[in-house]
């Protein structure tokens, strides 16, 4: 219970802070506000694995070429939920152009309570399982809902905190769906210090 105020605490209280250190946009009930002074990221996505809801295994690895979404969230975190059909729209525009929404539920119950969520939801694009404590170590997780834009090479571009609009993540995906890479933002790298 304590991890979840903590978790509450730094998107409520040190949202914006946050953001700004990681090069993302946080967003609001309202939308997404695009941080001007952001550059696309590039660090290599985890190639860690995890459960799906068939049982069976899944990772990063098997979606490279494509432009992915990866969103972090939880069936017991309010702005997730806020934020999902945003997601089932992207994923509508996504799916016909090589690129795909994948998400993580954390900490999120049987495999047969998300099931029932994703139904009510309509979710149509793949949920694999995790823990708080697997994401955090994986992907930095800071907060819920915690998305990650990735490039066809595997590479990420982009990191979100926070619920974010449709509009706002197929424009950032918009960018790398195309040929080559985007000329008109700089480019930074980070270490990206991840657990095995």
């Amino acid at each position: 219970m304590k991890r979840w105020l903590i978790a509450a605490a730094l998107f409520l209280g040190a949202g914006g802070l946050l953001v700004a250190f990681l090069g993302g946009s946080s967003g609001t009930a309202g939308g997404a506000a695009e941080n001007p002074s952001s550059a696309w990221l590039e660090m290599p996505a985890p190639e860690a694995e995890f459960a799906t809801l068939d049982g069976g295994r899944a990772s990063l690895a098997a979606y490279r070429g494509r432009v992915v979404v990866l969103n972090l969230w939880g069936t017991w975190c309010p702005p997730c939920r806020r934020e999902i059909p945003e997601l089932v729209e992207l994923q509508t525009e996504l799916e016909a152009r090589n690129a795909t929404v994948v998400s993580i539920a954390v900490d999120s119950g049987s495999e047969t309570s998300i099931r029932s969520f994703a139904e009510e939801f309509g979710i149509d694009y793949p949920i694999w399982l995790s823990s708080t404590d697997d994401v955090v170590r994986h992907f930095r997780a800071i907060g819920f809902p915690y998305t990650l834009l990735i490039d066809r090479a595997g590479m990420i571009r982009k990191q979100y905190l926070g619920p974010q609009t449709q509009e706002t993540l197929l424009a950032d995906a918009e960018a790398w769906l195309g040929e080559g890479s985007p000329t008109d933002r700089p480019t930074y790298s980070e270490a990206f210090e991840v657990g095995s």
